[in-house]
């Protein structure tokens, strides 16, 4: 891992593909912004003219992506072109080499237990407060800011980056693209541009992955589908067994977020999905853990301090002694 911005392979540009590009790219990028997590403001949703009658069933564009053979060299396309501009997008990569080093070496064996070693893993803290991270295909993982200073261990922070590790890792971003709730991110035009474009390539190339930047960006901040997300939570424990994290402690973060978010909060993100979804998913999490051994100490419990000392666990929701129950004393969350 380095906390270089991740480079962008060279591309062609047919004349075809720039007419379109140059056209409609636009659009495609302008169906989806990113949200604030404090706002849930994001959902997918198509635009433009329905009524009319295209020569190829729009709605039905995730088939052509079902058409054409995807895989890990596409996977790795999409996180190097999007990694970086992500990251902009959201604040830019955080200015503390100390909390970034730390970081990266926390995540050390997390990313290890792959099985996709070809994968360009890397792991960035985002300038970001909002509680959130997120994983794009192709191994690129980004911890908001915000979210360490809610994460009260190392179980804690290991559960969260485990979980963008499973989407990495099972590879959701390219089965996400073939769902209609994917093709719902595109308006009508931005719909027949990409068809046209996927239907001569076969394949992504640097145009394509501009044309599809905005619901894709979009759709890697508010989560995946509930399946998906599943998968991910499952993968935390998958990944504890093999660096010794506390299973016990793996929903851990995710009461958090309770705590943090309001009751009747109605958008979502990769780690907090309503609150009876959210409950729900702790429950999963918790009965696949009873049983499993719990270590006799945490590791990179040196990583986690030299984060903690620049991101202490917020006074109002540090965990009290008895039984994984939050204290209220202290300042309110806003006012930290």
């Amino acid at each position: 891992m380095t906390t270089d911005r991740p480079g962008f392979h060279a591309y062609r540009k047919t004349t075809t593909r720039r007419r379109v590009v140059a056209g409609l790219a636009g659009a495609a990028a302008a169906a989806v912004a990113a949200p604030a997590l404090a706002q849930f403001s994001f959902s997918f949703g198509g635009g433009g003219d329905k009524s009319s009658t295209p020569m190829i069933d729009l709605n039905k564009i995730f088939d052509m992506f079902g058409a054409v053979t995807l895989g890990e060299k596409d996977e790795i396309l999409l996180g190097n072109q999007l990694y970086g501009k992500l990251i902009d997008r959201n604040g830019g990569a955080y200015a503390n080499r100390r909390v970034q080093s730390a970081t990266q070496r926390f995540a050390e064996d997390l990313l290890k237990t792959t099985k996709r070693p070809n994968l360009p893993w890397e792991i960035t803290v985002v300038d970001d407060n909002t509680i959130n991270a997120w994983a794009l295909p192709g191994g690129k993982i980004a911890v908001n800011k915000g979210l360490l200073r809610y994460a009260a261990d190392e179980a804690e922070l290991a559960a969260v980056i485990s979980h963008e590790v499973g989407h990495a890792e099972l590879a959701h971003g390219l089965g996400m693209m073939k769902t209609e709730r994917f093709s719902a991110g595109f308006s009508e035009v931005a719909k027949g541009a990409l068809a046209a474009a996927l239907k001569d390539s076969g394949g992504l190339d640097n145009n394509l992955v501009g044309m599809m930047s905005g619901v894709v960006m979009g759709m890697v901040q508010t989560g995946y589908s509930r399946e998906y997300e599943d998968e991910a939570d499952r993968h935390i424990l998958n990944v504890f067994e093999q660096t010794g994290h506390d299973p016990a402690k793996a929903a851990n973060f995710f009461k958090t977020l309770l705590q943090v978010t309001p009751p009747n909060t109605e958008g979502t993100t990769s780690l907090f999905s309503t609150h009876p979804g959210t409950r729900e998913r702790i429950d999963k999490i918790e009965t696949a853990a009873r049983g499993k051994a719990s270590p006799a100490a945490a590791p990179h419990a040196q990583e986690f301090a030299a984060i903690k000392h620049t991101f202490p666990t917020r006074s109002r929701f540090r965990r009290d002694g008895g039984g994984g129950t939050y204290t209220t004393a202290g300042k309110s969350a806003a006012s930290q």
